[in-house]
């Protein structure tokens, strides 16, 4: 069994929402699969990748305060178990791809330290992707692998070093033995520098120079995502997987679309939020169709363990609810509530627009917003 959470752009930033993205694997797997309208995050990477790891949310495990930054030495707290930890208990083999940025102040803050057996990929939030350096820190290098910092990664561009990775795990897989693969490609993200092959398909007498790079980046990654389905099938992987994919947070407005919702990242209007997110496998009970059901990024930890066959120890006190009976039969959502966020610590950062908020369903109700 494969489990693949992966970050992806804007709401409407996908072939199957807009013609004109080109993405056409992630458009089949989407279609084919089953889409989620009302899967909710949070406004910007960090919080949203700490929700996912541990099933909480970030104002109740102190991750609610913007992004880590590269001169911050904080993690999410060690006393908190990551989803692939709870996989290792299945038996499942983890690896991680892609961006880290929930903490790497120190040794036990680091992926392998924190579930996974493999890391490849940056830990801070963003980075030149041919060089590797920091976009804030002039000079600091980011690219490591599970023993330390990868120097060959220089010239390289980081879709090509995810790909190349990509393609090891999966054909060094037996398919006899479940594993989890982490992949947080690094685009969409700024600074946006895409290959010249994905930002030539989008012409420049149609896009501003910001939306054609971004949307280079966007296409970049579907190809990575195609060779994943590739590496999936060529390996007798497929028949027993499930992709799931899940956006961190809404496009930056700048660059990408988030409609018809108001609002981008770092924001709580459903711009920020709502997540461009599916699931594909054929072993998905019913498929090819759009779910509304509601859905916080903290309720894929207890559904994917239990997809995986296993479940949440009993006082474990996660904000995640178990929804793979709407995931994988279409049943209706378990969540009737739900936080966007909570964060009053305008001294240590400026408050943003709608810096508190929950939602609530009540008897079929629409939804209540304070």
């Amino acid at each position: 069994m494969f489990l693949k959470p992966v970050f992806i752009p804007g709401y409407h930033d996908l072939g199957f929402r807009n013609p004109d993205v080109i993405t056409p694997n992630i458009d089949a797997l989407a279609t084919e699969g089953v889409i989620f309208t009302n899967n909710y995050v949070q406004s910007v990477c960090t919080p949203s990748r700490h929700a996912l790891l541990t099933g909480r949310y970030p104002h109740r495990s102190a991750m609610q305060n913007l992004v880590i930054m590269s001169n911050q030495a904080r993690c999410t707290g060690l006393g908190y178990k990551f989803l692939p930890e709870y996989l290792k208990d299945l038996g499942y083999s983890t690896h991680a791809v892609g961006k880290w940025h929930v903490g790497y102040c120190r040794e036990e803050c680091l992926p392998t330290h924190r579930g996974f057996d493999s890391f490849f990929g940056l830990y801070d939030g963003d980075g030149y992707y041919w060089n590797h350096t920091s976009t804030v820190i002039p000079g600091a290098f980011d690219w490591n692998n599970s023993t330390g910092v990868y120097l060959e990664a220089r010239g390289i561009h980081s879709e090509d070093l995810g790909a190349e990775r990509l393609t090891a795990i999966l054909d060094g897989q037996n398919a006899k033995e479940p594993f989890f693969l982490y992949f947080s490609p690094q685009n969409p993200h700024t600074p946006s520098q895409p290959q010249a092959e994905f930002l030539n398909l989008y012409p420049e007498n149609r896009y501003p120079d910001i939306r054609r790079k971004y949307l280079g980046l966007v296409s970049g990654l579907d190809r990575m995502v195609g060779g994943i389905v590739d590496g999936l099938k060529r390996n007798g992987l497929m028949n027993n997987t499930y992709i799931i994919f899940v956006s961190d947070n809404g496009a930056d407005p700048e660059e990408g679309l988030n409609d018809p919702f108001r609002g981008g990242k770092g924001s709580l209007f459903e711009g920020g939020t709502k997540s461009a997110s599916f699931i594909y496998s054929p072993l998905l009970n019913k498929a090819g169709y759009e779910n509304n059901g509601l859905m916080h990024i903290t309720d894929w930890m207890p559904t994917i363990l239990k997809l995986a066959g296993g479940s949440i120890p009993e006082g474990e006190q996660l904000d995640g609810i178990d929804q793979s009976d709407m995931v994988k039969n279409g049943k209706a959502s378990q969540r009737k509530k739900m936080v966007y966020s909570i964060d009053r610590e305008a001294d240590k950062f400026a408050p943003l627009t709608g810096e508190i908020a929950v939602r609530w369903v009540i008897h079929n109700a629409p939804p209540v917003l304070v």
